[in-house]
This record gives structure tokens, sequence and C-alpha cells, in this order.
């Protein structure tokens, strides 16, 4: 089973709005990933142009002497999958702390678990929780209308029309309605029996320390 390390991690992070934050840059290496004798590096860094983080390096270091490294070997190297699964280590979201009037920094699979457990929602706030959600998604490299859908337990239909409406209201401008691709193999909830899927899209980020 591949072994995800996530390291080199940037004191600058970029503010995605709705309290998540990512570091500028960190890199991820992976050993035990099936088919590939040796252990690969990923370097991502936070791409303004795309709106979202991208992978700018990956190189495969192999194991030891009796090993090519080969094209058929680089095929077999998930980049996407790396870029998430790290992501997911250091993707934070700041929430209502138990007094209140301060915040706590947990996790995503944290913030994602407390956002199934809060249920019913009014209309506004179901806004907010979606819009949170979809930035979640943003950040791990996760298909946000999807991840939407699953957290809130809507529909696909129901979570295009959310993230429409946050959108037109200006609460989440960044919105890219678009189709859904596939999502990495990734688990956000550390939930097996859970289905996942998710697309992508950003905007309007700030970076800060």
């Amino acid at each position: 089973m591949a072994d995800v390390e996530a390291y080199d991690i940037s004191d600058e992070r970029i503010d995605l709005g709705s309290h998540i934050t990512l570091p500028k840059s960190w890199r991820a290496r992976v050993s035990g990933e099936q088919d590939v004798p040796g252990t690969i590096t990923v370097r991502i860094e936070w791409d303004a142009a795309l709106g979202r983080t991208a992978v700018v390096f990956a190189g495969v270091e192999r194991d030891g002497e009796g090993v090519d490294i080969t094209s058929q070997m680089l095929r077999e190297v998930r980049t996407h999958w790396i870029m998430s699964k790290s992501a997911i280590e250091v993707v934070t979201v700041d929430v209502p702390g138990a007094s209140g009037a301060d915040r706590d920094r947990v996790s995503v699979r944290e913030f994602l678990r407390r956002v199934i457990a809060e249920g019913e929602r009014e209309p506004l706030e179901n806004l907010y929780a979606a819009t949170a959600v979809y930035r979640v998604a943003t950040a791990i490299s996760y298909p946000p209308l999807k991840l939407v859908a699953d957290t809130l337990e809507v529909s696909q239909s129901t979570a295009t029309r959310l993230m429409t409406r946050a959108r037109d209201a200006g609460i989440a401008p960044e919105v890219r309605i678009q189709e859904p691709r596939r999502a990495p193999a990734v688990d956000p909830y550390n939930d097996p029996t859970r289905p996942h899927y998710g697309p992508s899209g950003t905007g309007g980020p700030s970076i800060g320390r």
C-alpha cells in the first residue's frame, strides 16, 4: 500500500475564503506504490493562473540496483492522486471554538465530519455550508460539486443549484459550474463505506501568512 508523506511545507498560506487555507507549496514523498519500485517525489504549488494547486515537479528514484526507470514505470505515477492525498494532510479549516469567541484549526476530514453531523440547516446557512465544502474540494483538488453533494447528502443537481445560487448571491463568486470529472481515489471522509466523487473550480483567493 502506498505511503504518502507531506514535507517541506511552506509557512506562507493561501486563503480560499470560508476560513480555509493551504500552504503555498509543499512536497510529497511516496513509497510502496504498486508497479513503481522506487520513491516518488512530487512538488505541489499554488498556481494563481490556474486558480488551484498544481504539480510542478515529479520524479522517481529507484530503490537500488537491478531496477531501470522506464517510461512504462513513469506512466504508473499518479501525480493527481498524490497531490490530492497529500493536500488532505496540509489543508486546514478554522471553525468556531467551544467558547464561540476563538476559532480552532481542524483537518479537512474533521471539518467534513462536522458538516455532515449538523444535519438540517436554514437556506442561507446551507449556501454557506455548500460554499465551504466547495472550497475544501478545490483546496484538495477534488471535484467540488460532487463533494458538496456527498457531504450535504443531496443530489448532484441540487448541489449544482446551491452553488449557482451562492455564486449569483456573491457568496462564492469563484464558482464555475461544469460537468464533473472523475475524482482521484482519495477518501476525504476517511470512511471507506461512503461513496466519493466530485470537479474543480476556484478563483479569487488571497495570499497571506
